[in-house]
């Protein structure tokens, strides 16, 4: 079944490359911009810890594999270009399976421009498992990283929170145009992907010393109840969300980011100098954060 994998493979990847010469070779070989940066991130996914075979179709999981990757290079402002895949299946799966489990892949692939260039396929006694790497391209002087925030900064992100294991985690769209878009705006200091929890990726992008203050009242929440509170910790907490936190300069007129990107972000808090992340609920109440989240 390997070779008849490798033999359908080969084929459905020539209809989606067009600078590559395909696989089949030791090595690929890669065209890189040489006035872009390159970037490079890596993810892998392991049934019951990522997805669960047994009741999340397999199209779903491969579009999530690229897509949680994907998702890092948006985080960074820059655009995918390439990407290698490695599989290791059960050895129960059949021909059908993989090329369903392979399409969710593609059809990401295709819709972002990312080019699957190479990989390894292996099956054994285990779970599914998948690797990936991306590479992706990006000017240098737009690439954003952590820890580039500043004492101030007005915190930003880009969509709703929580319950993200209500099927958001495998349908979601990586963030490729809003992460490019705010990372030509030197005003937006640092962005990150928020896959842990808010907290916890908050946390991520504070340097030494920062701390910073949430508004419970304006963090959109996916899916609200009717239990505002139990709405805010799954914001916080749940992680798997794929929106994009970012911080932007205090003096800033986010007018001219707001026109600029497609969609509409939410301002949920500030940086400050306090070392520590604290909530602020509509009673002016004010709570100490525990720097915790999604754990895989």
């Amino acid at each position: 079944m390997e070779a008849e994998f490798l033999r359908w493979l080969k084929t459905t990847l020539q209809l989606q490359t067009q600078t590559h010469p395909g696989i089949g070779d030791d090595c690929s070989t890669l065209v890189l911009e040489p006035h872009l940066t390159p970037v490079i991130t890596t993810d892998s996914l392991v049934d019951q810890v990522h997805f669960d075979t047994a009741h999340q179709p397999l199209e779903q999981i491969g579009w999530k594999s690229l897509a949680v990757n994907l998702s890092d290079i948006a985080a960074m402002g820059a655009t995918p270009s390439y990407a290698v895949v490695s599989l290791i299946t059960p050895a129960t799966y059949s021909l059908a399976e993989l090329q369903t489990l392979y399409k969710g892949i593609l059809s990401l692939a295709m819709e972002t421009g990312t080019q699957i260039v190479g990989g390894d396929f292996n099956s054994h006694r285990g779970p599914l498992t998948i690797g990936l790497t991306v590479i992706g391209q990006a000017s240098p002087s737009q690439l954003k990283y952590r820890f580039a925030t500043k004492e101030t900064d007005r915190i930003f992100i880009t969509g709703p929170l929580g319950r993200s294991i209500e099927g958001h985690h495998l349908n979601f769209t990586p963030c490729l145009a809003e992460g490019r878009i705010l990372a030509s705006f030197p005003a937006v200091h640092s962005i990150t992907d928020v896959t842990d929890g808010l907290v916890i990726d908050l946390n991520s992008i504070l340097p030494d010393g920062l701390g910073a203050i949430l508004d419970a009242d304006r963090i959109p929440c996916r899916n609200p109840s009717n239990d505002p509170h139990s709405d805010i910790q799954h914001a916080l907490f749940d992680g798997e969300d794929f929106e994009l936190l970012f911080t932007v300069d205090s003096e800033f007129d986010i007018k001219d980011l707001t026109a600029a990107l497609p969609r509409d972000i939410y301002e949920i808090g500030a940086v400050n100098s306090n070392n520590r992340i604290s909530i602020k609920y509509n009673d002016n109440n004010i709570q100490q954060l525990d720097i915790t989240g999604y754990e895989h």
